[in-house]
């Protein structure tokens, strides 16, 4: 099976401290990673069912959900059902191996031809919950690791 592969770095300073932290402090910083992971899982398929980015925008309806009356990116909802994670060292990975997942995320040129212009409907990212989210769980691994 083909995999598409999103990289998107985590803009966050104070995040991204906090990760730095706890991986220089803690000897198996997996399981608060495997938590990060499950935990931006479940706000991406809230997405899906939201309709909405990472930013809090609505996604574009398709032209599908519109005239069926169903929901955009959700026909079979197997891209939803195949967003998952992967914790590999000092860092998490959440995303899909669906191959069309990347032109729904970054939108751009699809069909035979590419005569098709799809928007981005971003589903992946961190939103504020998401960062507050983080943060909580990293605190409460360095506070278990403190000496």
């Amino acid at each position: 099976m083909a995999a598409v592969r999103i990289s998107m770095d985590f803009d966050d300073a104070e995040v991204r401290a906090a990760l730095g932290r706890m991986v220089g402090r803690l000897a198996n910083p997996a399981p608060v990673l495997d938590e990060i992971g499950g935990r931006l899982v479940r706000s991406t398929i809230r997405r899906f069912e939201l309709e909405r980015g990472p930013d809090g925008m609505p996604w574009k309806p398709s032209r599908r959900a519109q005239e069926e009356g169903g929901q955009t990116l959700t026909d079979t909802a197997r891209l939803r059902s195949s967003i998952t994670h992967r914790v590999s060292g000092d860092a998490v990975e959440v995303g899909t191996n669906v191959i069309y997942g990347a032109i729904h995320q970054l939108g751009g040129q699809a069909g035979r031809g590419r005569s098709v212009t799809l928007p981005a409907r971003p589903y992946l990212g961190v939103d504020a919950g998401d960062r507050r989210a983080i943060l909580r769980l990293v605190r409460r691994a360095l506070e278990g690791a403190a000496p």
